[in-house]
């Protein structure tokens, strides 16, 4: 795949020297503050140092007041309260987080997670009878709601209150006692990017301001920290902190069921990044709710017992082997009706379907698909008369907008601008294609078109010390809003390359008498000669092994230096 090199511009260059001599750090580390905002030593500081002390007063959230109402007299009254998550790492870990809260101030609550293939996402009537059932009368719902305006209306019914906690975009409210989210219409709350767990920690943290326990709830915030890196949430603000208490309380005490997953990954829980969490821990938990029940994703969560996490960590790691075998299948059958859809013509979109694919893989392979062919893609399965899909999009395309200008041919639909669901009837398939192909090729940009790889800074392989890398890991936790810093460095000499593992290239390459090895992962069986002059942009990790610490590139791209560039 070819990419676009954007080297980001910063508004004013004298900022960066100025910044660089406030803070006495090399100017590649004054650029990369002030790329992200941070052009004063005070700003820097805030981003370094902030605490759980420095969050926004949860009382800001729209509705918050009258959730914490409800919740309080539910107490007082010993009402039967059901929390209702979704299948995915956001919604398990933020119903263990309320779970286990409202258990510990002594309220008569259980928790309930919808089954994906027979419920799809979200509040369905289904898990409604269940509340009604089981004579609940407040209904919590985490990381879904904002959706289910008829069903909430059912609960009404059934004399069954609702109180969402929710993260997705919302034109109209459902009729419910509180609405918690931060994008709704007509909410101020400061921070914007919450998860839907992070919904949750923050009424949570109301509550126990009501009832005097203030920082009670601070004894969840590694489940707030593993929502926010596997559901790609913007680290910045009150992310970056939840994230950065997260993974420190996780590194000194884990929890069981924590500690068991890090262990059955292969994790070393004392240097956990986000890129661990999206790799290795969420598509674990993800897999039990894709494959079948997830609610044993939130008995791992919720279990203090050391040997009953280690029985539901190996049941993940089972239902994840799985579901690994089953990606590889769907992938390849994917990939071979993308490649007929492209053979004939020209496209800006891939509406894939097929009925023998498993309904919790294709989001996964969806986002493959994007990785491989570069287009808003969605994949569908039909199951019982339905058909429902995933949706994934390429940098900068609003791909749940276009999927809400095919709505008259949809069931349902929600989701974010780079992810989304849909489910349809199996006869409107082929309209939706079409329209769907339509929508897309109306509003996508040319510059959507091409992956960008956007650059931070050039850089002298000089620099790149110690002292260096200890700064840069001064900005994790890394994610959107807040990547991993790339950098360019041209007229590289590669002195040694070869293939390892499953087509990377390994690499030597030499800049102004230093030395260092680099990768480039899925590179294929492309090789390159010793002695190429080379262009690269490029990461830089710490890598630990057997005691020894080690700096290694990690290439994003690379290419020829133009002769005109080399030394002399």
């Amino acid at each position: 795949m070819n990419y676009n090199w954007l080297p980001t511009e910063v508004p004013d260059e004298r900022a960066v020297i100025h910044l660089a001599g406030q803070l006495s750090v090399l100017p590649v580390v004054a650029r990369l503050l002030v790329e992200r905002g941070l052009d004063s030593p005070e700003r820097a500081k805030q981003f370094f140092y902030s605490t759980l002390q420095d969050q926004h007063d949860p009382f800001l959230m729209s509705d918050m007041g009258k959730a914490v109402e409800r919740i309080v007299m539910a107490l007082e009254r010993n009402e039967r309260t059901l929390v209702y998550g979704d299948y995915d790492v956001d919604g398990t870990t933020g119903a263990a987080l309320l779970y286990m809260f409202f258990r510990k101030l002594g309220a008569d609550v259980e928790y309930y997670i919808p089954d994906r293939l027979k419920e799809g996402y979200g509040i369905s009537t289904i898990g409604v009878d269940f509340a009604c059932a089981g004579k609940y009368s407040l209904m919590i719902s985490v990381d879904c709601g904002v959706a289910a305006s008829k069903e909430i209306a059912y609960a009404s019914s059934k004399g069954i209150d609702t109180v969402i906690c929710d993260h997705h975009e919302v034109d109209v409210c459902p009729d419910a006692v509180a609405v918690l989210d931060p994008i709704k219409p007509g909410c101020n709350y400061p921070f914007k990017y919450l998860s839907g767990c992070g919904v949750a920690y923050k009424f949570a943290k109301a509550v126990s301001i009501k009832l005097g326990k203030g920082n009670l709830p601070d004894e969840y915030v590694d489940l707030v920290a593993i929502a926010a890196a596997a559901d790609v949430v913007p680290l910045v603000g009150e992310n970056r902190i939840f994230v950065q208490e997260g993974f420190k309380a996780i590194a000194q005490h884990p929890r069981a069921g924590v500690n068991a997953l890090l262990r059955s990954s292969h994790v070393d829980h004392t240097r956990l990044t986000t890129g661990q969490v999206s790799f290795n821990i969420a598509p674990r938990i993800n897999s039990v709710g894709r494959l079948g029940d997830a609610k044993r994703a939130v008995e791992l969560l919720i279990t203090d017992n050391e040997d009953v996490a280690a029985e539901f960590a190996q049941v993940l790691e089972s239902e994840n082997t799985h579901r690994r075998v089953l990606d590889e299948r769907t992938f390849n059958e994917a990939k071979d009706l993308a490649d007929s859809l492209m053979a004939g013509g020209q496209r800006n979109s891939l509406v894939l379907h097929s009925d023998s694919w498993h309904p919790g893989v294709i989001g996964i392979v969806a986002s493959r698909i994007v990785e491989t062919f570069y287009k808003p893609t969605i994949m569908l399965a039909t199951v019982d008369g339905i058909t429902r899909g995933s949706a994934r999009s390429v940098v900068g395309y609003d791909i749940f907008n276009a999927i809400k200008d095919c709505s008259d041919l949809l069931i349902q639909f929600g989701g974010h601008k780079v992810a989304a669901g849909l489910a349809l009837q199996p006869e409107n398939l082929d309209r939706f294609m079409a329209k769907f192909e339509e929508v897309v090729t109306r509003t996508i940009t040319e510059e959507m078109k091409t992956p960008v790889i956007s650059i931070d800074a050039d850089l002298d392989l000089r620099d790149v010390s110690r002292d260096f890398v200890k700064t840069l890991k001064m900005f994790e936790p890394f994610g959107p809003h807040n990547s991993k810093p790339v950098f360019r460095s041209s007229n590289v000499l590669l002195t040694e390359s070869r293939i390892v593992g499953n087509s990377h290239l390994k690499m030597k390459l030499r800049m102004n008498g230093v030395t260092f090895d680099a990768i480039k992962f899925r590179n294929g069986e492309k090789t390159v000669k010793p002695g190429t002059m080379l262009d690269i942009v490029y990461s830089v990790d710490e890598n630990h092994y057997a005691g020894n610490v080690y700096y290694q590139l990690q290439l994003k791209d690379f290419r020829n230096s133009s002769p005109n560039n080399r030394p002399h």
